[in-house]
């Protein structure tokens, strides 16, 4: 019988066959491990390509190592431009915060970021848990003839026994001595009160205590108006820019129009006038009245 010459040549013992197994399964298993290596690294080189991109669009002018200065507690007050890029705020918004800041406008609040040309509600509430703003710009430093007045009227006044009956309180004349024995105001209250008297130029109506949003509508029936011509009037066509910006009823853009009508136009003659020209609604008007003057 004839012996095939390929059979001799590739034939292997038991043992060899057994060897030739493993060796092939070690290769197999190499090459799968080098594999799934190779797919990480290619995953991790898309993904840390991903987060540069992301890191890019905060702003050019960034560099990479200074974005940790995000997200932490600032004065909007004193803040600077590239802790607000770090928030991922547009370069353009930040240029026009700054500008805005620079005109003489102050921050009292993080609503009041609000008032930015270009800026959002979503930049509002993206930024104002970590809005703090410093004590020296909570409240003007003027302090107005009449809060002077209550100041000396209210020394023997006791500082924390409360009303036991209803008790009417003129709130354009108490201080936040008085203020504190209605019952249900505290500190905060009372000083949020007379802070916003001080931006309003004084109260002339009870109801205007709602526009501040933690005086509760309950509080009201221990407030009276019984000295209106406490309330300030601002003449119009004198006014600075930072008077009529801080006022709580003229928005910037506002008093942005109203000085270049001045500028241009001249004196702004009456209430007819500034209806006219369009810088406020009718509305607008009706509630700024009692604090503005034309000569």
């Amino acid at each position: 019988m004839k012996k095939n010459p390929f059979r001799e040549y590739f034939y292997f013992q038991k043992s060899d066959r057994r060897a030739i197994v493993a060796i092939g399964s070690i290769a197999v298993f190499a090459i799968g491990v080098q594999l799934v290596v190779d797919a990480l690294k290619t995953k991790g080189t898309v993904e840390t390509q991903a987060v540069l991109e992301d890191r890019e669009l905060l702003g050019s002018s960034v560099e990479k190592s200074q974005l940790s200065v995000a997200f932490h507690v600032f004065d909007p007050n004193t803040v600077d431009s590239l802790t607000l890029v770090g928030f991922g705020i547009k370069a353009w918004k930040v240029k026009n915060f700054l500008h805005y800041r620079a005109a003489g406008k102050v921050f009292r609040s993080a609503k009041d970021l609000g008032d930015t040309y270009g800026w959002t509600e979503e930049d509002v509430h993206l930024l104002a848990p970590y809005v703090q703003v410093g004590e020296a710009y909570q409240q003007r430093k003027e302090m107005p003839r009449y809060e002077k007045k209550e100041t000396r009227n209210s020394k023997s006044l006791s500082q924390t026994k409360k009303f036991q009956t209803l008790t009417l309180v003129d709130v354009n004349e108490a201080d936040t001595t008085l203020l504190r024995r209605i019952p249900g105001v505290g500190e905060k209250i009372s000083e949020a009160i007379v802070r916003y008297r001080q931006q309003l130029g004084g109260f002339h109506s009870v109801e205007q205590l709602r526009e501040i949003s933690i005086v509760s509508p309950e509080l009201l029936e221990w407030f009276t108006v019984s000295s209106p011509s406490a309330v300030q009037k601002m003449n119009l066509n004198q006014a600075s820019f930072q008077a009529l910006n801080n006022h709580p009823y003229i928005s910037y853009e506002q008093t942005k129009s109203l000085l270049q009508y001045i500028r241009l136009y001249g004196e702004v003659k009456d209430e007819a006038t500034l209806l006219s020209i369009g810088i406020f609604t009718k509305e607008e008007l009706e509630r700024l009245r009692p604090y503005i003057a034309y000569e």
